[in-house]
């Protein structure tokens, strides 16, 4: 029965390291629509609209922020602490076995 379990700790950690290597962190750097500045071209309607629009001009950033974080560093924190769990629970049943 040990060698089960502990082929089945073994695969599971194979795994996540695989899924984890496998993993990219999200960014807008690569993504050219968020990069490129936004369309200049106005589309006119063809109906005359019956209500006055006043049109404000609003301040239009350089540049859009660039989304996403380095979770990289939060995986292996992550599979730290699962790593851990493991160990505390091996350690918590062979002592009561």
């Amino acid at each position: 029965m040990t060698i089960r379990r502990s082929l089945q700790v073994f695969l599971a950690l194979v795994v996540a390291v695989v899924a984890l290597g496998l993993a990219q962190p999200a960014g807008a750097v690569d993504n050219p629509d968020y990069t490129a500045p936004p369309p200049s071209t106005v589309v006119q309607s063809t109906t005359p609209a019956p209500v006055q629009q006043v049109q404000t001009a609003a301040a239009v950033p350089d540049r859009l922020a660039i989304t996403g974080s380095d979770s990289a560093q939060l995986a292996v924190i992550g599979a730290v602490l699962v790593a851990g769990g493991a160990v505390v629970l091996v350690a918590r049943r062979r002592v009561t076995a």
